[in-house]
């Protein structure tokens, strides 16, 4: 007897065409965000409007995480009506909160430069005193110094290729919506 092979059984995911299908509008990608307040956009007990709601943050990070970096973001703020003045506040807010994102990780790509720089000297310091004293003492003891060598030496390089890469990108993700353009529909 044959198996009867289902026409759905290798349907792949294709994010580009997802968010080329839902998101991109003449070239740009475009996150619509959705406000029944103007306070919605704002952390609930910040009086001043100065920080802006985790929700938003997420929704838009999420999304901006699966556009190209080469590609230009508009966030669309659907809302009621706001004066000149109210508009630049939220204008203000959004670009201030990804600007400190991009300092923050800034600061952390550099303590991780500085961790890893101490990693490497610690590393070629034990690797050198290893070798220049490897005849003189014992077995188990130059066998543990190599391994204390080589840890520092694994941190370093661990540090250097997985934790900064990551960094990296959540920065260049960072930069992009911070670079991004806001716009504003008024459709309440």
């Amino acid at each position: 007897m044959k198996k009867i092979k289902r026409k759905n059984r290798k349907i792949k995911y294709n994010e580009e065409n997802y968010i080329n299908k839902n998101y991109v509008v003449n070239g740009k990608a475009v996150i619509p965000v959705e406000l029944e307040n103007i306070d919605d956009l704002f952390m609930k007990h910040d009086y001043k409007k100065f920080e802006l709601s985790d929700d938003v943050c997420k929704y838009i990070e999420e999304i901006a995480y699966m556009i190209p970096m080469n590609m230009d973001i508009i966030i669309e703020i659907h809302s009621p009506k706001v004066n000149e003045e109210e508009k630049n506040k939220m204008i203000k807010a959004i670009k201030n909160n990804y600007g400190m994102d991009i300092d923050d990780a800034d600061y952390d790509i550099s303590k991780i430069n500085k961790k890893s720089l101490i990693y490497g000297l610690i590393g070629m310091i034990i690797l050198v005193i290893n070798l220049l004293t490897e005849k003189y003492i014992g077995a188990v003891i130059s066998n543990f110094i190599c391994v204390v060598w080589w840890v520092a030496i694994w941190e370093m390089v661990e540090l250097q290729t997985i934790d900064k890469s990551d960094l990296k990108w959540k920065r260049l993700n960072y930069q992009q919506l911070y670079d991004s353009e806001i716009t504003f529909v008024f459709d309440k």
